[in-house]
């Protein structure tokens, strides 16, 4: 079955509202550390929206992971072929590779959550700009997205 471009958009929209309302978790973690574990999970939710969306394009809404999957993302990027699977493939080695800024072990983990998160969102939007309703260039802003529920 032909996946619904709408619906994969809105997968890919989704991920944009998590990634920018995880930028302002973490910047408003220095005043309240509870911000920081809200950021760390909104990252997480952002990369797996990415994941099901490229999922649902390549294979079509009945391979598309619950909304609410607590898959890793390396085993939503295993479902992925061609192109879109190389882009998660090294989405992943980039992030894991990159110099996370921090020594406190929470916030190296919500670095490396949130490395991953940016990396998806470019690569996939380079490499299938149709999924995505504003490029890469024009995607949400730090602090400046309005907050949308999908």
């Amino acid at each position: 079955m032909q996946p619904n471009l709408d619906d994969v958009r809105a997968w890919m929209e989704d991920g944009d509202r998590l990634l920018a309302q995880s930028w302002d978790y973490l910047a408003a973690s220095d005043a309240d550390p509870a911000q920081l574990e809200f950021a760390g999970q909104g990252f997480a939710r952002a990369t797996r929206s990415y994941l099901s969306g490229a999922i649902e394009y390549q294979h079509g809404p009945s391979a598309a992971p619950d909304a609410e999957t607590n898959e890793s993302p390396t085993r939503l990027a295993m479902r992925l072929g061609g192109r879109l699977r190389a882009e998660a493939d090294a989405a992943q080695s980039s992030s894991a590779r990159r110099h996370v800024t921090s020594r406190d072990a929470r916030r190296v983990s919500v670095e490396r959550a949130q490395m991953l998160a940016e990396e998806l969102r470019e690569r996939f939007a380079h490499a299938a700009p149709e999924l995505f309703t504003r490029p890469v260039e024009t995607a949400y802003e730090r602090g400046d997205a309005p907050v949308r529920s999908r």
